[in-house]
């Protein structure tokens, strides 16, 4: 199974260590799910946790560093690519699971939620992954 995990399931992946999130993707990797990043993901990674939750800049080069040990770098495009009608930020997220050809996109954004599918990549919330992990390993 190959996944794109969107920017807050990293932010509490590497800030909250014994919570849900954390202990997802734990889970899944255990279970050999490749994930996959961009920089734009990355970016907002580094920027969430020094700008919303004031982290230092050395905790968000750690943070980015820690990431990059689980998810493989997918360069995007130069184009911009519209995916995300409620939100146009998103767009590169949506296109981050595009480049890397996943199965699916998780995130718990109800904007990215809305939108489904796009091609052959199923956006999925955090629940649904957490059932596709139990039912692919059985």
């Amino acid at each position: 199974m190959k996944v794109v995990a969107d920017t807050m399931l990293w932010v509490s992946y590497c800030t909250i260590a014994d919570g849900y999130r954390h202990r997802l993707i734990e889970a899944a990797r255990k279970k050999r799910v490749r994930f996959f990043a961009s920089d734009y993901i990355l970016d907002e990674l580094v920027k969430a946790l020094v700008e919303d939750l004031h982290r230092s800049r050395r905790y968000a080069g750690l943070a980015r560093r820690a990431v990059l040990r689980i998810a493989k770098l997918v360069k995007l495009p130069a184009g911009r690519y519209r995916h995300v009608p409620g939100d146009p930020d998103d767009d590169p997220i949506v296109q981050t699971a595009l480049v890397a050809g996943v199965d699916y996109l998780v995130t718990a954004d109800k904007e990215i939620l809305k939108v489904g599918q796009v091609q052959s990549v199923e956006i999925i919330s955090l629940s649904h992954f957490e059932n596709r992990l139990s039912v692919e390993v059985s």
